[in-house]
């Protein structure tokens, strides 16, 4: 009796359940955000641990935490930091797990979680695994989006998988066969502007403006719309990220170097925060290097030396003491040209096409006409005229190659400054001349070419040397250029 009286007192007490994790982005949360894609860790890390101690059960801290190991193990390249910071994945992994099913914040995480590791061991070339990982987020992402259709983040990852996998090489094609997935670069674009543009995600308008910047700028090859995300860096909305954000820095820094902005980028590389709050994102010196020597300043070889010695990956090494070796030659100093270019052997190897193409020097050993090297940097900086009076009234060409390249850099400084007329002789005489060598002139042409017709929306002859590109025969720069060409493909089939 007294058992049941006891069941009827217990049944009419208020109900206690186990505390579930749940996911609020609220105040603390989005200023940790704000701190960590700034490249400020040890800040952002600090209010997540003061929102753990304020919300122990709020799942968003352990999500964010793992942006701060992304970003740091992508731009240091440090091997020995990812063996111990992988570790971290699966203890998050499990605790988000663990969060409230109903929100859509819950599959969202653990898809970004995933999706950011698969960046990473891609870039640490665990390809197998980062196929799983991609495969496991894409799901995630696909079943968020059919019960969560109004929630917007969803387009962040699927947006970013789909330009990803739109413009993949070749060489990794087996993981486009391996998910079953075909993506398009401007859904892709469409998702990620659908964040940009709304009034109430502002939050995240430096993340979606770094990935949209670089997909127009490396993967849409599209100048105008380029120079869209340029000029949106220079405007009151936007350009107060540029005194904190670093990631944006290198945005608007790298679309300047490819744009002819040359003093630009160097007035924004060297007018960058550079206190201890911020993670050292030392590929920015190696930017500054790139600046200086489009001017010709042999300065930049301090900047490039920096790089070297504080830079933990490859990557960009061994272009670095090309361009060292490029000072030398602009000084006549052909020892110490020869010096730096031996230099080159003692790096480990890339993917990296410019380190590539200064592997390239060591094999044959032949000093740049430094007419053209000339005419090449100034051309890179935007200095067109100067670089077009040293083609026209100073140099001296020896060789087939020389010969090819001074017709492809006449070609290139009379595109850029707006003689497509004369552009278009000279692209197609280096693709003439050209379409069986080695070098890159031939096949750059004709992508420019393709370029040049696409604007003027002649798609036919667009198409033909778009088409054309991918038949040339370089080694030098193939990768880059044909995943243009097949972007650019992509994108005229898809209007």
């Amino acid at each position: 009796m007294r058992k049941f009286f006891l069941y009827i007192i217990i049944s009419f007490l208020p109900s206690v359940s186990i505390a579930q994790y749940f996911y609020d982005f609220n105040t603390n949360c989005k200023k940790a955000y704000s701190e960590i894609i700034s490249l400020k860790f040890d800040e952002g890390r600090e209010i997540l641990e003061k929102e753990k101690i304020i919300n122990p059960e709020n799942n968003i801290p352990y999500y964010l935490e793992n942006y701060i190991d992304f970003l740091k193990l992508f731009l240091s390249e440090d091997k020995n930091d990812f063996e111990k910071l992988k570790q971290n994945k699966y203890s998050r992994i499990n605790r988000l797990e663990k969060g409230d099913k109903n929100s859509p914040y819950y599959k969202f995480c653990l898809a970004e979680v995933s999706l950011q590791w698969a960046f990473l061991k891609v870039k640490y070339k665990n390809y197998i695994s980062a196929g799983i990982e991609i495969n496991h987020s894409y799901n995630l992402l696909n079943q968020n989006k059919k019960k969560f259709p109004d929630f917007i983040l969803n387009n962040k990852s699927l947006g970013l998988l789909h330009v990803v996998f739109g413009s993949i090489p070749d060489n990794y094609k087996w993981l486009t066969d391996f998910i079953g997935f075909k993506g398009t670069i401007d859904k892709g674009v469409s998702e990620l502007e659908s964040i940009l543009y709304a009034e109430n995600q502002k939050i995240f308008e430096p993340e979606c403006l770094f990935y949209l910047s670089l997909i127009n700028l490396n993967i849409k090859s599209n100048k105008k719309e380029t120079l869209k995300f340029y000029n949106l860096f220079s405007s009151p909305e936007y350009d107060k990220y540029l005194k904190t954000n670093l990631l944006l820095i290198y945005s608007k820094t790298i679309i300047a170097l490819h744009t002819g902005k040359n003093e630009e980028a160097l007035k924004t590389l060297l007018a960058r925060p550079t206190d201890k709050k911020y993670f050292n994102f030392y590929y920015l010196d190696y930017l500054t290097g790139i600046a200086k020597l489009n001017k010709l300043d042999i300065s930049a070889e301090k900047y490039f030396l920096k790089y070297i010695k504080n830079y933990k990956g490859n990557n960009y090494k061994q272009a670095a003491y090309e361009k060292i070796a490029w000072c030398y030659l602009i000084k006549g100093d052909i020892k110490n040209f020869y010096k730096n270019i031996e230099n080159i052997k003692s790096i480990e190897n890339t993917d990296i096409e410019a380190d590539k193409q200064a592997v390239y020097e060591t094999k044959n050993r032949a000093v740049p006409n430094i007419y053209l090297l000339k005419a090449r940097l100034l051309f890179d900086g935007g200095y067109y005229k100067k670089a077009i009076n040293i083609l026209n009234n100073d140099a001296v060409l020896k060789t087939f190659n020389d010969t090819l390249e001074y017709t492809y850099r006449t070609g290139r400084i009379y595109d850029e400054s707006g003689e497509k007329d004369k552009a278009i002789f000279y692209y197609e005489t280096t693709i003439k001349k050209g379409f069986e060598s080695k070098k890159y002139f031939a096949a750059n042409s004709a992508l420019k070419l393709g370029i040049i017709y696409e604007n003027q929306s002649n798609i036919n002859l667009a198409k033909k040397y778009y088409n054309k590109c991918l038949m040339c025969k370089n080694t030098e720069y193939r990768n880059s250029i044909r995943q243009k060409a097949k972007a650019r493909l992509q994108l005229i089939e898809n209007k």
